[in-house]
């Protein structure tokens, strides 16, 4: 696929997928509406729901779903654009476009977000990761349609077949949210996004390699088997068995890391 030329809408789409966007896209209020549409620009990006290369839906279309002024939204966009997210094109084919992403950060904010890990925060995070987690995939045995089924099997095999790390956990944070989904909670849906997102920067810190991946992504297809044979209580004992091994490596991780400053 010529990613140039992609537009918003040109994949195919489940109930799920379809749940995902209306809340990442869902209006938005309160105080600090710029950031709160960056926020939410930033989880779409990392989601997946804007690919790398597509172009955004017009200005207009995005500040009504958000729910927001065009004013707001041009200024979230150019917050985007300076981070490096996203890019404006001329021409025929012109818009707003997700640039080529890279989820790691300067190596001084790596090394901040790593020495702020606490066990007590990793436990903490991966019991509401269980909870929701859990009964999401215990739901989804139950709710999920075939189009559902086909876009997580499809993920799976992205995953499989992803070389760097930031196009496998993009489809892992999609996996996550999609399982949410299956459940048509949009409360669900929306606490899966938002630990998704949380996760997103403190994975890219440590940059999973090939080994983990594989072996994590076995632990995603068991889970999916358990969803497809519509057993709920499988489904949910292997997601928080999935959800605490990943607890265990981020500790690991951490405590390398932590190993390896202490030595310089």
């Amino acid at each position: 696929m010529d990613t140039n030329d992609s537009a918003p809408g040109s994949r195919t789409t489940s109930p799920a997928s379809m749940l995902v966007r209306s809340v990442i896209l869902s209006p938005i209020g309160g105080d600090g509406l710029v950031a709160q549409t960056v926020r939410r620009l930033g989880e779409a990006i990392g989601l997946g729901i804007f690919d790398v290369g597509e172009r955004l839906p017009s200005e207009a279309e995005l500040a009504e779903q958000l729910g927001i002024s065009a004013m707001t939204l041009r200024e979230a966009l150019a917050v985007m654009r300076e981070m490096g997210y996203l890019e404006t094109r001329r021409g025929r084919q012109g818009g707003t476009y997700v640039k080529q992403l890279a989820l790691t950060v300067p190596d001084r904010r790596e090394q901040a977000r790593i020495a702020a890990i606490t066990d007590e925060y990793i436990t903490d995070l991966t019991d509401f990761r269980i909870a929701i987690g859990g009964e999401s995939a215990a739901l989804a045995a139950e709710r999920a349609t075939p189009e559902d089924l086909a876009e997580m099997r499809e993920l799976l095999e992205r995953m499989d077949a992803a070389e760097a790390f930031e196009e496998f956990r993009r489809c892992d944070a999609t996996f996550h949210v999609t399982i949410a989904s299956c459940t048509r909670s949009h409360r669900l849906a929306r606490a899966e996004t938002e630990v998704q997102a949380e996760l997103n920067p403190l994975m890219g810190a440590f940059r999973v390699g090939p080994q983990a991946r594989q072996t994590t992504n076995q632990q995603h297809r068991d889970i999916f088997a358990a969803i497809e044979s519509g057993d709920a209580e499988a489904a949910r004992r292997l997601m928080a068995e999935h959800m605490a091994s990943s607890a265990e490596a981020i500790l690991g991780f951490t405590r390398a890391a932590a190993g390896a400053r202490s030595k310089h």
